[in-house]
C-alpha cells in the first residue's frame, strides 16, 4: 500500500473509536415505573450474560455521535454499522464522518471479516476501485496502525468483547435502575484503570499507546453501559477529558438485535 498519509487520516477519522472501547449515547424517562432486572455483581457476570445473549441475537445495528471539544479546533463524528456474530467470527460494516471547522468531512469505511480487512478511505468514494485490503501480514507502518484501528473497530462494536479486552484492569463501580426510551434498564458505571491495563496489554504497540495516554494524564476511562431485561446492551456514554486534546463525548446505541445483516467484501472490481 501507498504512504499518502492515510494512516494520520485514518486515525483522525477512528479516534472515537480508538477511545470509545464499545461506548456508545444515553437517555431516560423518570416518568416510567422502574422494573426490577437482574443485575450483574461482577463485570464477569455481566460479560458472561452479554455474551450468552449475543450467541442467540447474533447481529445488531450501531449508531454513533460525539465530538471533541474545548482544543484549538472542534471536531465532531457520526457513525452508523452492523455487527454480526461473536467471539472470534465477529465481522462488522461501519462507515463514519468526521467534520472539522475549516476541512471538508472525512468518511472513513470499514468491512471487517474474520478473514479480510478493507478500508475506504477519505476522498476515495468516487475512485474506480475505492476500496482497499489491508494486508495482515505487512510490516508497512501505516498498514499496522490500519490493522489496529480495525481490530478496535471490533472490539468496539462487540459488547462482551469490549468490556473483556481489559478485563482485569476493569470494574464496575456503581449499578441503578434505569429506562432508555421507555424500557426498563440497568446503568452500570465501568471504570478502566489504563495504567493496569497497560501493564497487562501484550502486544507492544497497543501498551506504548496505553502508556503515551497515562503519561499525558489520562489514567482511567469511564464509561456508562445501559443493558435491558434481555441481558442486551442498549446505550452506553462517555463524557472523558483527553489531556492536551478536549473533551470527548460520545453518544450512540444499539438497536435492532437478531435481525439480519448483510455484511459482505466490497466488490472485486472496486478493490485494489
Amino acid at each position: 500500500m501507498r504512504r499518502t498519509g492515510r494512516g494520520a487520516r485514518a486515525l483522525m477519522a477512528g479516534l472515537a473509536l480508538l477511545l470509545l472501547g464499545g461506548a456508545v449515547g444515553c437517555s431516560s424517562d423518570a416518568d416510567v415505573a422502574a422494573v426490577h432486572l437482574p443485575r450483574y455483581g461482577t463485570l464477569a457476570e455481566l460479560v458472561t450474560a452479554m455474551a450468552d445473549r449475543q450467541r442467540t441475537e447474533q447481529s445488531a445495528r450501531i449508531s454513533l455521535r460525539g465530538d471533541i471539544t474545548g482544543g484549538t479546533s472542534k471536531l465532531q463524528f457520526t457513525g452508523e454499522g452492523v455487527l454480526r456474530g461473536t467471539g472470534n467470527d465477529v465481522s462488522v460494516k461501519f462507515t463514519q464522518v468526521v467534520t472539522q471547522r475549516g476541512a471538508d468531512p472525512q468518511e472513513t469505511g470499514f468491512v471487517v471479516l474474520p478473514d479480510a480487512v478493507y478500508l475506504l478511505q477519505p476522498g476515495q468514494q468516487k475512485a474506480t476501485r475505492p476500496w482497499t485490503r489491508v494486508d495482515r501480514t505487512s510490516g508497512d507502518p501505516d498498514d499496522q496502525r490500519l490493522l489496529a484501528l480495525s481490530s478496535t473497530l471490533v472490539d468496539s462494536a462487540d459488547p462482551a468483547r469490549t468490556l473483556s479486552r481489559y478485563a482485569d484492569a476493569t470494574s464496575i463501580t456503581d449499578t441503578a435502575d434505569d429506562v432508555i426510551e421507555g424500557d426498563p434498564a440497568v446503568r452500570y458505571t465501568i471504570v478502566v484503570d489504563l495504567a493496569k491495563a497497560a501493564e497487562q496489554q501484550p502486544d507492544p504497540a497497543a501498551r506504548a499507546q496505553l502508556q503515551q495516554q497515562v503519561a499525558a494524564g489520562l489514567t482511567r476511562l469511564t464509561s456508562n453501559l445501559w443493558v435491558d431485561r434481555d441481558s442486551r446492551p442498549v446505550r452506553t456514554v462517555v463524557r472523558q477529558d483527553l489531556p492536551g486534546i478536549g473533551t470527548l463525548s460520545i453518544m450512540g446505541s444499539y438497536r435492532d438485535w437478531g435481525r439480519p445483516v448483510d455484511i459482505v467484501a466490497p466488490p472485486k472490481a472496486q478493490v485494489r
